[in-house]
C-alpha cells in the first residue's frame, strides 16, 4: 500500500461551520484595493474570507507567503488549523477587509475570495474536512479483503493521533517526558543532534558535526560561523553553551528553543498518553480474537476487526480526557482513573510532575472522542496503477470531525487484512 506518490492522490477540503459562512456583512463595504498604512488596528473592521489552496507547501510556509506578499501581519491572518504538505489541501482564511480583494493565482498557491464576514476565523472553528484519497500499489490478492473493510468503514476506528503528530520524536524518546525528569542535556542532544531525512542538507550536515564534537562547543560554534548558518535557535545556543564553558546550564539554554517547538514537544507527549488510554480502554471491550494490532514509529495502535453494534453506539459518544496539570480527575469513572494510573506508571511519572511542563508552556486540556466514525463514504473501483507495475489503485472518500486523522481510517481500510 502506498499514498501521496503524487500531490493530488491526497486532497483535503475544509468544512467549516454552517454559523460561521452564514455570519456575512449584509451591507456590503467597498472591497477595492485600499491604502493599508492604517491597518494595524483591526477591532472595529470586517473580513474577508478566502480559500487558500495549496499543492505541497508547508502550511506556516504558505501563510508567511501571503503575509509577505501583501503586507499583512502574520498574526492578522485567521485560519482554523494546520494542512498536510504532502497533499493537496484547500482551507478557510480571513484577512481584515481593509486590506481590499486579494487574490493569488499561481501553479502551487491560489488564494481566492469568497466574502465579507463580521468575525476572524481562529483555531477551532473548523468543523471537519473532507478527505479524496487514491491508494496505490494494492495487490489484486487484497481485493476481497479490502473490500469487506470498506463496506464495514461505518464502523469507523480508534480516533487516535497519527504519525504526523510525532515529527519532534526520535528513537522513541519524548522531550517532554525528558523534562519531567529533568534530563536537559538528553533534549538538547535530541534537538541538536537528530535530523529528518526531509531536512535543509546545511542543517543535517551541522547536527552531524554537533553529534561527532558534543561538549567541544567552541569548536562548534567556529563552525557555524565558518559555515554562515543562521538558524537563531541553533546560534543562540551554541553561543550560550560556548560562552558558558565548564558551568553549562543545559536547563537554561533550552530558553533559546521556540515557543512553538516547545508546544509541539508537549502536544506530542500528550497525544502520545491520549493514544496509550484509549488503547488500554479498548482492551476492555474489545475480545482478543478481533483485536489487531499495527505499528507506529511510537508504539502500536490496537484496531478492532469487528465491534458489536450496541458497544459501538456506546463508544462512539464517549470521549476520553487528554493528561493536564490541575485537572480534578475524581470527577471521571473508576474506570477511567485506573487507566490513566496504569499508563502514567508504566512511564513513570505522576499527574504533578506535568506542573513541570508549565515552564515549557501551557498544557491544553480537552475531551477527545474515543472513535473516529467517517461520513459520507464513497470509493471507485479497483483500477490499474500507472505508478506500479502489476499494481492497482483505489480512490476512497469521506469526512471526518476536526482533529480527526484520515491516515488513521486508511490504516483501518488496507492494514487489516
Amino acid at each position: 500500500m502506498k499514498i501521496r506518490q503524487l500531490p493530488e492522490d491526497f486532497t483535503v477540503d475544509e468544512i467549516l461551520d454552517d454559523d460561521i459562512l452564514c455570519n456575512e456583512v449584509l451591507n456590503d463595504i467597498d472591497n477595492s484595493i485600499k491604502d493599508t498604512k492604517n491597518t494595524k488596528n483591526i477591532d472595529d473592521t470586517n473580513f474577508n474570507l478566502y480559500t487558500l489552496k495549496k499543492t505541497n507547501i508547508e502550511n506556516l510556509k504558505a501563510l508567511s507567503y501571503v503575509s509577505k506578499e501583501f503586507n499583512i501581519p502574520l498574526k492578522n491572518i485567521g485560519y482554523c488549523g494546520l494542512k498536510d504538505r504532502h497533499a493537496i489541501t484547500k482551507q478557510y482564511i480571513t484577512i481584515p477587509s481593509n486590506y481590499g480583494v486579494l487574490s493569488i493565482n499561481e501553479k502551487n498557491l491560489e488564494l481566492k475570495y469568497i466574502k465579507t464576514i463580521k468575525k476572524p476565523l481562529k483555531i477551532g472553528d473548523l468543523k471537519g474536512n473532507r478527505f479524496e484519497i487514491t491508494v496505490r500499489d494494492i495487490d489484486k490478492n487484497d481485493f476481497l479483503k479490502i473490500g469487506e473493510n470498506l463496506r464495514n468503514l461505518y464502523i469507523g476506528a480508534p480516533n487516535y493521533y497519527d504519525e504526523q503528530r510525532f515529527g519532534s520524536v526520535f528513537h522513541n524518546k519524548f522531550i517532554a517526558k525528558e523534562y519531567l525528569k529533568g534530563n536537559y542535556e538528553n533534549i538538547l542532544n535530541i534537538l541538536l543532534t537528530n535530523y529528518k531525512k526531509s531536512e535543509n542538507k546545511r542543517i543535517k550536515d551541522l547536527k552531524r558535526y554537533i553529534k561527532n564534537n558534543w561538549n567541544n562547543w567552541e569548536k562548534i560554534l567556529k563552525y557555524i560561523k565558518d559555515n554562515r548558518i543562521k538558524s537563531k535557535m541553533f546560534v543562540n545556543i551554541i553561543k550560550y553553551l560556548a560562552y558558558e564553558n565548564n558551568q553549562v546550564n543545559y536547563k537554561e539554554a533550552l530558553k533559546y528553543v521556540d515557543d512553538r517547538l516547545k508546544k509541539l514537544f508537549i502536544s506530542a507527549y500528550q497525544s502520545y498518553l491520549w493514544n496509550e488510554c484509549v488503547k488500554e480502554l479498548l482492551k476492555n471491550y474489545i475480545p482478543k480474537d478481533e483485536r489487531i494490532y499495527l505499528d507506529y514509529s511510537c508504539g502500536t495502535f490496537l484496531f478492532y476487526k469487528k465491534i458489536d453494534d450496541n458497544l459501538l453506539n456506546e463508544l462512539k459518544n464517549k470521549t476520553f480526557p487528554t493528561i493536564a496539570p490541575d485537572i480534578n480527575y475524581n470527577k471521571f469513572n473508576e474506570e477511567y482513573k485506573a487507566i490513566i494510573s496504569k499508563v502514567l506508571k508504566k512511564e513513570g511519572v505522576n499527574l504533578n510532575d506535568f506542573n513541570k511542563l508549565n515552564e515549557l508552556g501551557k498544557l491544553s486540556y480537552s475531551e477527545r472522542y474515543i472513535l473516529s466514525i467517517p461520513k459520507n463514504i464513497n470509493y471507485g473501483t479497483f483500477k490499474k496503477d500507472e505508478l506500479n507495475s502489476g499494481k492497482y489503485k483505489i480512490t476512497v472518500e469521506f469526512e471526518l470531525n476536526k482533529g480527526s486523522y484520515a491516515t488513521i481510517i486508511i490504516k483501518r481500510i488496507f492494514n487489516l487484512i
